[in-house]
């Protein structure tokens, strides 16, 4: 293998996201790859707007180096992502010019990644990833009509990388067979969340809110919107605090709904809130708590309980969160339906003392690092097409 040509692969996908740059800077490390990424809403600046938070962000860690990229934006500015408006003219001659041998589009509702989905040369194989799940689907004629449209999108598709087991089904009830479909983990960067540096100063920082030592401390870490539900776990919290007096609560993260949380919370000693926090800060905010709570109506994976759990913590999970059924065990926390505020209540109440909800995290810790870029980047390797294009320098 190491006197064949590598592999031209060009990724399609939005922006620059955290949970991607590393798998992308793994893939172009090897020289059985020539990987080029095609962004179709970056336009090279550093900030991007949040649809969930509603504002600008400027993510604090690198996420365009190490990697060959280039930007494809509408000719439009836009704020708010649409079918219709993600059309990026400049792509697919962009696309030609590179000559892949594989090309991975990351979401096909974007006018722009559908046409290459249905468009590209029949010697170039066309991969998909997305995270999408049959949960909370419903019958009808919607769904029936739907499930055509999503088997006809499927059809030109080569390969799809599912990134769990909801998402497996997920393909298969659209129509792709099972040889087509290869397990490609969705994953954070384990190692920068479990380095322990970070518990001698989150330690130090909630111990400077007030927070006492045995206390524990039930997190929420999201975006601050109906769909989150941060609602429903400020309700639980409020019926177990009757029947705990070492119950507490953080929320972090903001959103729509954060004004209305901050009128009902008042100034309850027992709660904290943070605003949003930037990546680099993440490890140290995840491990000010001792277990997170994604309550979640709706999430196709919730990258939340992997970074909980590389960072030694046990989550509580809704059942209609994607990846609960992949990573929350016994062992490693707890799921309830997703909006019973009662059954919420009842696994709050029935919590085990600080000191062993810290010792099931380091389980946590431990089942996942198995869930890694790694395992990313061998699925792409193991199943690319050798090239017969020149050696890769």
């Amino acid at each position: 293998m190491s006197d064949a040509s590598p592999c031209r692969m060009g990724i399609i996908t939005t922006h620059p996201v955290q949970y991607n740059a590393p798998w992308f800077r793994l893939l172009n490390e090897d020289p059985r790859i020539e990987l080029h990424v095609f962004y179709t809403w970056h336009d090279g600046s550093q900030e991007i707007f949040d649809e969930g938070f509603g504002k600008k962000v400027r993510w604090d860690l690198p996420l365009t180096s190490g990697y060959s990229y280039s930007t494809h934006p509408p000719n439009k500015k836009i704020s708010i992502r649409t079918f219709w408006n993600m059309d990026s003219p400049s792509l697919q001659p962009a696309i030609e010019d590179f000559h892949p041998d594989v090309i991975l589009v990351i979401g096909w509702n974007f006018r722009s990644h559908y046409r290459c989905l249905r468009g590209l040369r029949s010697d170039t194989q066309v991969w998909f990833r997305g995270d999408s799940t049959l949960l909370g689907s419903r019958s009808g004629w919607r769904e029936v009509a739907r499930k055509q449209v999503l088997k006809h999108v499927y059809s030109r598709v080569d390969r799809v990388l599912s990134v769990g087991t909801n998402n497996r089904e997920y393909f298969l009830h659209h129509g792709l067979a099972p040889d087509r479909i290869t397990f490609a983990p969705h994953a954070i960067d384990n190692k920068r969340f479990a380095d322990v540096v970070n518990d001698n100063i989150a330690a130090q920082e909630r111990a400077a809110m007030g927070i006492p030592q045995d206390a524990v401390l039930v997190s929420f870490i999201g975006k601050m919107d109906s769909n989150k539900a941060p609602g429903d776990l400020l309700a639980a919290f409020k019926k177990a605090r009757q029947y705990r007096d070492d119950l507490w609560l953080l929320l972090v993260g903001d959103g729509p709904l954060r004004p209305s949380l901050e009128r009902e919370i008042g100034k309850t000693p027992l709660i904290f809130q943070l605003p949003f926090q930037n990546q680099a800060r993440m490890p140290v905010v995840y491990r000010f708590g001792d277990v997170t709570c994604l309550p979640s109506r709706s999430e196709t994976w919730g990258l939340c309980i992997n970074e909980s759990f590389a960072s030694g913590r046990t989550v509580i999970s809704s059942d209609t969160v994607g990846g609960a059924i992949d990573l929350i065990t016994p062992k490693t926390g707890r799921v309830f339906p997703a909006g019973n505020v009662e059954k919420l209540t009842e696994i709050l109440c029935s919590l085990p003392c600080r000191e062993t909800l810290l010792k099931q995290g380091k389980t946590c810790s431990r089942f996942i690092a198995d869930w890694s870029f790694d395992q990313i980047t061998k699925a792409i390797l193991d199943n690319a097409p050798r090239s017969n294009c020149t050696e890769k320098h």
